[in-house]
């Protein structure tokens, strides 16, 4: 019998459905949650675990919970670094460049003046994201030298040194959706998002749509999980009206209440199964 720790935030759908499915392949189940946990700087036991399947919502918390059970001899699932590099969306796109995978061009800047240069030698229009966070939030589209102005003088001005490190990306003109595929191991299934809005997220009221997903199509999701090692991603990925595909962003902790129903992808069985079946944990 496996015996596994669920670490999370708070119990969401998508844990209840993944502690279910869990319990039904005769797993243990101990839940814990990640506000709670007290972690010594050695590399003493502090579970009966073997595995610990990583649902916390704090990206901090996450990566560093990741890194100290992994020092201790946890198999942790996705692991710390595949968690530090999705949480990172500067250190997202390192990765995938190292390994070919393609992506809309982008670029990283550190000071106000030289990012709108940078930006004048593209062209408009740009977009531009924190490296930190989630669900499209300070996700801005950049037309004019007037807004690309207006937006870098707020990011370089507030908030810590982490937030003055801009990403700038190419603005890929979609045909009024993106498209997730799902990586268990290897691409299981997607989903369409369609929305007016240039941003597609769920979050941000896109809706859901089943779609099968292409051989070509898997193969990239695939080829980008492998780029930053991750077991179970869902990768994001920016269709052009020219069909032209390209990795946009990876996400390390799967969500899946607001689509599961549309997509039809059991996505707690295959989490659960890969779980239970030993495969993956950190690339020593």
């Amino acid at each position: 019998m496996r015996k596994v720790d669920l670490v999370y935030t708070r119990v969401r759908t998508e844990e209840k459905l993944l502690l279910e499915a869990l319990r039904r392949r005769d797993c243990a189940v101990n839940l814990v949650q990640d506000s709670g946990m007290v972690l010594s700087m050695d590399r003493q036991r502090v579970t009966e675990a073997d595995t610990v399947l990583m649902r916390s919502m704090s990206f901090t918390r996450a990566r560093y919970l990741a890194t100290f059970l992994e020092m201790k001899g946890l198999r942790v699932l996705n692991s710390a670094r595949t968690i530090s590099l999705c949480g990172d969306k500067a250190l997202t796109s390192a990765a995938l460049a190292a390994k070919g995978v393609p992506m809309p061009w982008s670029f990283v800047a550190f000071d106000e003046d030289a990012c709108l240069e940078a930006i004048e030698q593209k062209g408009y229009p740009v977009v531009t994201k924190p490296v930190l966070g989630s669900w499209g939030r300070m996700v801005a589209r950049l037309d004019s030298r007037t807004a690309a102005e207006g937006v870098l003088s707020t990011r370089f001005g507030t908030g810590g040194a982490q937030d003055h490190v801009a990403l700038v990306q190419e603005y890929v003109d979609k045909p009024g959706y993106d498209l997730r595929v799902y990586v268990i191991g290897r691409a299981v299934g997607g989903l369409r998002r369609r929305s007016e809005h240039w941003i597609t997220n769920t979050a941000r009221g896109a809706v859901p749509e089943r779609y099968e997903v292409p051989v070509v199509h898997a193969k990239l999701a695939e080829a980008a999980a492998e780029a930053v090692g991750g077991d179970m991603v869902a990768v994001d990925l920016l269709e052009t009206r020219g069909g032209d595909i390209y990795v946009n962003e990876i996400n390390h902790c799967v969500e899946f209440a607001r689509s599961i129903d549309e997509t039809n992808v059991p996505l707690p069985d295959l989490i659960a199964e890969y779980v239970a079946s030993g495969a993956g944990g950190a690339r020593r």
